[in-house]
């Protein structure tokens, strides 16, 4: 297969003219200057595809709905405890092949999808313990995106005055029984070519440092994820609690480093930075979910400046779209600094390409033996045209997209037509599940 594209942005920085990209197996084996002819299909602007690096994919059933009555975070949680009550394995699988449809169509080709919700209604074991996670991983495969299953640890309740709580209510239906019963059930799910298996806590209100310290030696050195230091008031707990703040807390025990991914950060203070640059550490930025959560503006872009690593991800699905995530990093920092561009654009491109976060190493950019999972943008769509593509990813949105390709494989025929069906299909199926939750 040979897709021509007038403009192809290979890497950041990188943005080249008049480009044939050569496909065979799922890979891109040709890169090269060259014209339309003979080309099979032939696109304006050419990128890789985009890495959503942190999901709740059933959060996307709380999308304008949990608002009146959820005035903060933690209100906001248990509209999220009731909707987590009503999903059993059938529900969660039509419910996430439907949100992972909607993600690749707004220019995401693979899905970290940070998975805790494992047991049946009243904490019942089903007779597969991983029946929620191979759900999640059917969803994938239905909808035609790579998944990497971050399958993780909840032990706890929460964090008080006293020490870690027991689960309470529909918690159980996240725990496993200790963090050894944890590590055996996700051993009992399998990577392949579009799925990778990958370990990590909740947060260290639902794990110990010490029950994490066995979970980090479990993985050894592969990619592991982590919520941390979303809310102040979590913060406060684990200062109160284990008297240090929680990054200083992990990097002294030695528990964080490249392979490791630290979702939100928003309450992170500047000294702390220097520790993300240190240790290699990612941080998963969700700027649109943050924003709703009244979480607190991003950290992202002063992350960026002062050379950490940043990925993306669309936790709750308040939006999904690529472009959109990526440019809300950018805003985000505009509204701290008061000042224009504060991020410098390579950077902001990089965030859609942390693939490697959840495994997919050889994704995330347009070279001969990279992953051959590609998005292509119409610039003449009227939100862009116009526009330096260099400056797309502060701009574009997932409205610009034509197509998309996925090992190898263009996923649909008619992207508008498979829109306007998906969101009947979402429609329908959210107006089952919602019930009376």
């Amino acid at each position: 297969m040979r897709i021509f594209a007038d403009l192809a942005l290979v890497a950041p920085g990188d943005l080249r003219s008049k480009m044939v990209v050569t496909v065979e197996g799922g890979r891109i084996v040709g890169l090269e200057e060259g014209t339309p002819e003979g080309s099979d299909s032939v696109v304006g602007f050419l990128m890789p595809g985009a890495c959503n690096g942190h999901s709740h994919a059933f959060h996307r059933g709380l999308r304008g709905r949990a608002i009146q009555g959820a005035d903060d975070f933690w209100r906001w949680r248990e509209a999220m405890y009731r909707l987590a009550e009503r999903l059993e394995p059938d529900a969660y699988l039509e419910l996430a092949t439907l949100v992972f449809r909607e993600m690749r169509l707004a220019g995401f080709t693979s899905v970290g999808e940070f998975h805790y919700l494992h047991r049946g209604a009243n904490a019942q074991t089903y007779a597969d313990r991983n029946a929620m996670g191979r759900a999640l991983i059917e969803a994938a495969r239905q909808a035609q995106v790579r998944l990497g299953l971050v399958d993780v640890a909840y032990l706890h309740g929460g964090l008080g005055d006293a020490g870690y709580l027991p689960l309470q209510g529909v918690q159980r239906r996240f725990g496993d029984v200790d963090v050894e019963t944890y590590l055996d059930r996700v051993g009992e799910l399998d990577d392949s070519a579009m799925v990778r298996i990958v370990r990590g806590a909740h947060s260290l209100r639902a794990v110990s440092l010490s029950e994490l310290a066995v979970i980090v030696e479990e993985v050894d050195g592969a990619p592991w994820h982590l919520h941390l230091m979303e809310q102040a008031r979590e913060v406060d707990a684990i200062v109160d609690y284990y008297g240090e703040r929680p990054l200083r807390l992990l990097e002294d025990r030695g528990l964080i480093g490249p392979s490791t991914t630290l979702v939100h950060l928003n309450q992170v203070i500047e000294s702390e930075l220097a520790c993300l640059v240190r240790t290699g550490a990612v941080t998963c930025a969700c700027p649109s979910t943050e924003e709703d959560l009244g979480d607190g503006l991003s950290p992202a872009g002063r992350m960026l400046r002062a050379g950490a690593r940043v990925s993306i991800g669309t936790d709750q699905h308040v939006h999904i779209d690529a472009l959109l995530e990526a440019s809300r990093i950018d805003a985000h920092e505009r509204l701290r600094t008061h000042q224009r561009s504060s991020v410098h654009t390579d950077a902001l491109w990089s965030t859609l390409w942390a693939h490697d976060t959840i495994g997919f190493g050889e994704a995330g950019r347009i070279a001969p033996g990279a992953l051959a999972d590609l998005v292509a943008l119409d610039l003449s769509e009227p939100g862009i045209a116009g526009v330096d593509p260099v400056e797309l990813v502060r701009l574009g949105t997932r409205a610009a997209i034509t197509k998309v390709w996925v090992d190898g494989r263009e996923t649909t025929t008619d992207i508008d037509e498979e829109r306007r069906e998906l969101g009947m299909q979402l429609r329908a199926t959210l107006a089952r599940i919602e019930g009376k939750y």
